[in-house]
């Protein structure tokens, strides 16, 4: 039998902050609440990456969307 390459079925907003506060009890409901649900599901990404061991095999690849750097400027 030949391995499928479906992806895996999108998880609901449920699910998804279920995960999220398994792995991460320090969360809220009421906090990841506040999150539209492609953010929970990139930092849910996020957190399962992050338990991975670290090593020249382990890498991450910042989103496109997602600034390297953030800055304020400062008041005048």
């Amino acid at each position: 039998m030949e391995p499928t390459t479906e992806p895996e079925p999108r998880m609901t907003r449920e699910q998804l902050v279920h995960r999220i506060l398994e792995i991460n009890p320090s969360a809220t409901r009421e906090y990841l609440d506040r999150f539209r649900e492609p953010n929970l599901a990139h930092y849910l990404e996020r957190l399962v990456n992050a338990q991975q061991p670290r090593g020249p095999q382990s890498a991450w690849q910042r989103r496109a969307e997602t600034p390297a750097i953030v800055g304020e400027a400062a008041p005048e």
